[in-house]
C-alpha cells in the first residue's frame, strides 16, 4: 500500500523513471509536518537520542542542529533555542498527559441476522501482543517533550525542508 505521508510530498511512482520530480509546497504538507503522529514520533525519537548523547542542554541544542541541519548553530540561534527549550520544559512540567496504551483485546457488538438480537464478543488483537510502539508524549518526562518540540521546530524549518 502506498504511504499517504509520502504521497503528500509528491512521492514518485515506482513504475516510472524519475530523473526529475515536481516540487510543490502546499498547505497540507505544512500541517502534516507540524501535527502528524509521524513527525511527533520522530521528534520524540530524536529528543531521546539527544538526551542519551549530550550531557547538558547546550550540548543537546548543538547536537540537534548538527543532526537535523548539518551545521552548528550561531550564537544567537543557540541562545534563543536554549531559552525556547527551557520555556517548553516549564510548560510541559505543568501539563498532565496520560500514557498511551495499545489494546490487546476489544469488545465488538453486532446484530444477529436471523433474530435481530444484539450480541457482543471479545476480539483478541494479536498484532499488539508483542508490539513495541514508539515513545509517545505521555511516556517521556517534560525535558524530553521540550527537546521534541525543538526537534519539531527544526524539522519544520525552511533550511531543513529545502536545502539538502
Amino acid at each position: 500500500l502506498p504511504d499517504p505521508f509520502l504521497d503528500l510530498f509528491n512521492r514518485p511512482s515506482p513504475n516510472e523513471s524519475c530523473e526529475g520530480r515536481h516540487s510543490a509546497a502546499v498547505t497540507p504538507q505544512a500541517f502534516a509536518l507540524l501535527n502528524s503522529d509521524v513527525m511527533t514520533d520522530r521528534s520524540i525519537a530524536l529528543a531521546l537520542r539527544l538526551r542519551n548523547e549530550a550531557a547538558d542542554l547546550s550540548g543537546q541544542v548543538e547536537l540537534a542542529f548538527k543532526l537535523v541541519l548539518g551545521r552548528s548553530p550561531d550564537a544567537a540561534e543557540h541562545k534563543r533555542l536554549q531559552r525556547y527549550v527551557q520555556d517548553m520544559r516549564s510548560y510541559h512540567g505543568k501539563q498532565s498527559i496520560s500514557e498511551s496504551r495499545y489494546p490487546t483485546r476489544i469488545t465488538r457488538s453486532l446484530v444477529e441476522e436471523l433474530s435481530g438480537k444484539i450480541f457482543s464478543y471479545e476480539e483478541i488483537l494479536p498484532v499488539y501482543e508483542d508490539y513495541t510502539p514508539d515513545q509517545k508524549p505521555g511516556d517521556v518526562p517534560p525535558l524530553t517533550r521540550a527537546l521534541a518540540d525543538l526537534a519539531l521546530l527544526l524539522f519544520n524549518s525552511n533550511e531543513f525542508l529545502y536545502i539538502y
